[in-house]
């Protein structure tokens, strides 16, 4: 059976009044969770892809990336883990997906991440603002006009760059 998995060993847990206390070491949980740093939680709104769906959309959509692994969770969501910090900064901060005209709802991982707190009571919008006066496009003024939607996150490149000037 070892040869399947980790073999694991016997730490006796603290007895305290009568009851089992099991102690985590801060050390060794810190080292678990450095694993998951690249990583980001994917959830299609309306849609339940499989992972090869998934995994295609990436191959197609995200292939400025390398091939990440990807992991399937029951509730609905998946977990994706990329080679680098920055594959995963460049996925997280591009532009907005979809599937099949589904929305895709993406986050940071964290270690406290919790599935129904975190992704279905915030979702990110991208939001176009048409014909906005060219003199509203300095960062202060758009993160304004964001504000008052909510909490602004980024300009896309060509809004940063003003190289697309139909629409911030």
């Amino acid at each position: 059976m070892a040869a399947r998995g980790m073999n694991l060993t016997y730490i006796a847990p603290t007895i305290q009044d009568g009851e089992k206390i099991v102690e985590l070491n801060k050390e060794e949980v810190e080292k678990g969770s450095a694993k998951w740093r690249q990583a980001l939680i994917l959830y299609v709104v309306g849609e339940d892809p499989t992972i090869g769906t998934l995994e295609r959309f990436i191959a197609a959509i995200w292939n400025f990336a390398s091939k990440p692994k990807v992991f399937y969770h029951n509730d609905g969501y998946f977990v994706v883990c990329f080679n680098s910090l920055e594959d995963k900064d460049d996925v997280l901060c591009s532009r907005p997906y979809t599937i099949n005209s589904k929305p895709i709802i993406i986050k940071a991982w964290t270690p406290i991440f919790n599935f129904y707190s975190k992704v279905l009571q915030t979702i990110p919008l991208w939001v176009k603002l048409p014909n906005l006066p060219l003199s509203c496009w300095e960062r202060e003024t758009l993160s304004r006009i964001g504000s008052g939607l909510g909490v602004p996150v980024y300009a896309d490149e060509c809004t940063t760059k003003v190289e697309r000037i139909s629409y911030a």
